[in-house]
């Protein structure tokens, strides 16, 4: 299946499955996390280097962050948001198709104190 098909069909999902402005409680920051259309969109239009993988664990976000290891809080340095207060880190090990990936989970905090997961990183080990 190529990429292009692949985001299509997780865009597909992520409407039918009412996704878009879901809202999940992260226990290690005590707070809600919505998970709304610009962070989605932005998670399935990146380049992928593991592309069938990458979009496999954006279906299992629901799951994977209430589960995931909180890693602590980057201060946002860039001037291009001036909105954004900070990034909420998460990690885990995913196994998929016989291998292991780490999975990076990224939860942007702004300034009023809106949080909204915005995209993950693979890396395979």
């Amino acid at each position: 299946m190529t990429t292009k098909k692949l985001k299509e069909d997780v865009l597909k999902w992520i409407k039918s499955e009412g996704l878009i402005n879901r809202i999940f409680f992260s226990i290690p920051i005590q707070k809600f996390v919505e998970f709304n259309t610009k962070g989605l969109k932005h998670a399935i239009s990146r380049n992928y280097k593991y592309p069938e993988i990458e979009i496999q664990i954006l279906k299992n976000i629901p799951e994977i962050l209430p589960n995931s290891h909180y890693m602590g809080f980057d201060i946002n340095t860039k001037t291009s948001d001036k909105n954004i207060k900070g990034v909420h880190n998460y990690y885990d090990i995913v196994f998929f198709k016989g291998e292991l990936f780490e999975v990076w989970i990224k939860v942007k905090e702004t300034k009023d104190k809106t949080y909204f997961y915005d995209f993950g990183i693979i890396r395979k080990i």
